[in-house]
């Protein structure tokens, strides 16, 4: 559209813009047609319609012209519609924008073939969505009075050598015609404009090829003909071809990639979650009064674990998830759980498993974490605010997705994103929700470097490839009863777990390095001595004055820790570390926190001054008693983290002045471990379906209900329930028919009205009463029947 033209007339969607303005409305099937299409087809047939539309058998319905009614009423079917791809949605629309369910029309109108129409198209009937006869009113409805973009069709059609040639015949003309831009922003839609007599209307509508009307403000508006916009498009419905985003353009690893990748995931993630056990055993998740873990603690976490706060709220509902937290015993905070303890000494391969199935079947939206939620809250980890049902319909999507690629092929979030949007496009997740569901199947390490790995493809393999629909068998993903997929992840990732080493190369510098995956009994003497530098092909790590401290609080001594690393180094031990190890072990052990709420013992008046002086310490409410006794009024927990942030070396000691050692989450706490407690909502709602037999019984009672309708004569148009009387009402809307209806005034009474349907709006419906010349607003229960005069 030229500079002009674009000044004068703007395409846009108008509300009440349509057929009714002007030309004749496309209804579709009328409730009888529908009725009597399911009531010719065989029980079986019926019995599978209920079961690809389960909204549809409850409530039973008690005729098959009710079920008629609510079958091809818009609720209905916009629920239908959510599970259809971008391909049977496009050939859905088009019988509507078309006018017609004939193959070749379709294909020709889409660029598909005519097998791949016919077969679309016997999709939807099987889903009665379009019978013979055309689509059902809910359908037409769902797509608007434009579909595609298009206007409604004239009145009085035109005749084919009076249509237009297509657009881009006409901007290729010598000389083009007036109203060419007009043309030009209302061919592909919308195809309403508004403009103060934009250049070139005028002859437009002089041929025929644009309408003019007015709006409710009285603004004149143009539209588009549906049959001139046809043409000018050159009898196509869209621009570009139906297909799915390509996976030819997506990187392909070597499987050799995929499986370093992932197992080293894998492994961080398993460690992660062992070091939030200790964390919260020392000193747990405390709860908010609103629900939730607040963000002081989480923060905490998150420097405790050396992580970034979103990647510590995944951690944490990975570790709820799989049943390793529970609540205290004032439930006041969240501490391991009773099951951490065997979950701790099993194999790596049995830990993570146990994680990973946990996470294929949660509900929870860790990503929200920090969000607000609509009432303006922030929502914490942990909180209900961040359990949302369809997660867990999003993560089996993905997985299914990934798995439908070819081995080591690497998907990114916006081909994610597009691929599930094309397979159920009126179901488009979020493009966050997405970023966050690979984000975190990459934390696990059930893809690698955006590939799925072998045990990945076993957890999409076990989910199928459309679960959505269906909720799983046992709430929060523990529907494995057997243990067949957890026992298949384990082999999985053993398979691609590289052979563990036993060596460690200790430099002088305090760094020492693991040329490959350590034995698990080095794996946890450098996890109890040292800090990681780097993780790769070989593991790095370097030794400090706080590790080794963290090794002497789990109960070794010095002389252990040496010999303990001495047995896995080929040569000596540098002498820098045990000079480091033995002067940690003599600062070791200076102060002691012996839990009341709290006592401090210290031998050395000094360092007991020190503490008492120490600004950094204030908030512990201490106050000395007697000669090296201080009192707090912290929790032993908080007491040991702020003196150890001062750079002194205590240790927690039991009430007969004997050391604790913290070789498992809690230890040293007086209750034990709670039993596994589940974040969010206590219930799992669950829609129960109808079996085979039930659904055959069903479908009897609908027969029996239909010919008892008939033989009362009640055949005719009359529709007495509300369901069937909201379609009947939808339709006279759409037709702009007249119908009687029967009202119950407030004293009971019934009255009669003869009526147009103006619109039907939730709960209620509004009226032009013909005979009064009034309009009204009924609700809906108030409706006795609808009937034609």
């Amino acid at each position: 559209m030229s500079a002009g033209d674009a000044g004068r007339i703007r395409a846009e969607e108008l509300p009440g813009s349509g057929a009714r303005d002007y030309g004749r409305a496309f209804v579709g099937v009328g409730v009888e047609q529908l009725a009597a299409h399911l009531m010719a087809l065989p029980d079986r047939d019926v019995a599978a319609l209920l079961a690809a539309r389960p909204d549809l058998a409850a409530p039973p319905s008690a005729s098959f012209t009710a079920l008629a009614a609510r079958a091809g009423a818009r609720p209905s079917v916009e629920v239908a519609l959510r599970d259809l791809d971008a391909v049977t949605m496009a050939v859905a629309e088009a019988t509507v924008a078309l006018e017609s369910a004939d193959a070749a029309t379709v294909a020709t109108a889409l660029g598909l073939t005519a097998g791949d129409v016919c077969a679309r198209l016997a999709v939807l009937n099987r889903l009665a969505l379009i019978i013979g006869a055309g689509p059902v009113p809910g359908l037409v409805e769902a797509f608007g009075p434009h579909p595609f973009g298009l206007g409604p069709a004239a009145a009085e059609p035109l005749a084919a050598d009076r249509l237009p040639p297509a657009l881009a015949d006409l901007e290729q003309a010598p000389e083009p015609i007036a109203g060419l831009g007009v043309l030009r922003a209302l061919t592909w839609g919308p195809p309403v404009g508004t403009g103060d007599r934009p250049a070139g209307a005028a002859e437009l509508v002089r041929r025929g090829w644009l309408l003019r009307a007015s709006d409710a403000s009285g603004r004149t508006r143009f539209i588009l003909p549906r049959e001139v916009g046809m043409a000018l498009r050159g009898g196509r419905l869209i621009k570009d071809p139906l297909a799915p985003p390509a996976a030819d353009d997506l990187e392909v690893l070597s499987a050799d990639a995929v499986a370093s990748e992932a197992t080293s995931r894998a492994e961080e993630v398993v460690r992660v979650t062992r070091e939030l056990l200790a964390e919260w055993g020392r000193e747990g998740g405390p709860i908010l009064r609103t629900g939730g873990v607040g963000v002081r603690a989480l923060d905490r976490t998150a420097a405790a674990l050396d992580l970034e706060r979103s990647v510590a709220a995944t951690v944490i509902e990975l570790a709820a998830g799989a049943g390793l937290l529970g609540l205290d015993e004032g439930g006041a905070a969240w501490v391991p759980a009773d099951t951490s303890t065997a979950w701790l000494e099993a194999e790596l391969p049995e830990q993570w498993s146990t994680l990973a199935a946990a996470w294929v079947g949660s509900a929870r939206t860790p990503w929200l974490v920090g969000t607000r939620a609509d009432d303006g809250v922030l929502r914490p980890v942990l909180g209900a605010d961040v359990e949302a049902t369809w997660a867990i319909g999003l993560r089996h999507r993905v997985l299914a997705l990934l798995g439908s690629l070819p081995e080591g092929a690497a998907a990114h979030a916006d081909w994610v994103h597009a691929s599930l949007a094309f397979s159920r496009p009126r179901r488009r997740p979020p493009e966050g929700a997405v970023a966050a569901v690979l984000a975190e199947a990459q934390l696990l390490g059930i893809t690698g470097a955006g590939a799925l790995s072998r045990a990945g493809r076993v957890l999409a393999a076990s989910v199928g490839a459309d679960s959505e629909s269906a909720p799983p068998s046992e709430p929060r993903g523990s529907a494995d009863p057997g243990g067949r997929v957890l026992g298949a992840l384990e082999q999985a990732l053993a398979a691609d777990l590289p052979e563990p080493v036993d060596m460690l190369l200790v430099q002088s510098d305090l760094t020492a390095i693991v040329p490959g995956r350590p034995v698990p009994a080095l794996a946890a003497a450098l996890e109890r001595s040292s800090v990681v530098e780097s993780r790769g092909g070989a593991l790095t790590v370097r030794f400090t004055p706080q590790s080794v401290r963290r090794a002497l609080d789990g109960g070794w001594s010095a002389a252990e820790l040496l010999r303990t690393l001495a047995g896995f180094s080929p040569s000596p031990l540098p002498g820098a570390l045990k000079v480091l190890v033995d002067d940690a072990a003599r600062r070791h052990g200076v102060v002691r926190v012996r839990e009341v709420a709290s006592v401090l013992r210290v031998a050395d008046p000094a360092v007991a001054a020190g503490i008492k002086a120490d600004a950094a310490l204030a908030g512990l409410g201490l106050d000395e008693v007697a000669p090296g006794i201080i009192l707090s009024t912290a929790p032993a927990g908080v007491v040991l983290r702020e003196l150890r942030a001062t750079g002194l070396a205590p240790v927690l000691e039991n009430e007969h002045g004997r050391v604790l050692v913290a070789t498992r989450p809690g230890a040293g706490r007086r209750a034990p471990c709670p039993p596994p407690a589940h974040p969010g909502n206590a219930h799992s709602v669950r829609t129960r379906r109808p079996g085979p037999r039930e659904l055959v019984a069903l479908v009897g009672r609908m027969r029996a209900g239909e010919e008892a309708r008939n033989a009362s004569g009640g055949a005719s148009v009359t529709a007495a329930d509300p369901v069937h009387a909201l379609a009947r009402m939808r339709q006279a809307q759409a037709s702009r028919e007249r119908v009687r209806l029967r009202l119950a005034g407030p004293d009971g009474a019934v009255q009669e009205r003869t009526v147009r349907v103006l619109a039907v709006e939730p709960g209620r419906v509004r009226l032009a009463d013909l005979v009064r010349e009034t309009e009204l607003t009924v609700a809906v229960h108030r409706i006795v029947s609808v009937d034609l005069p």
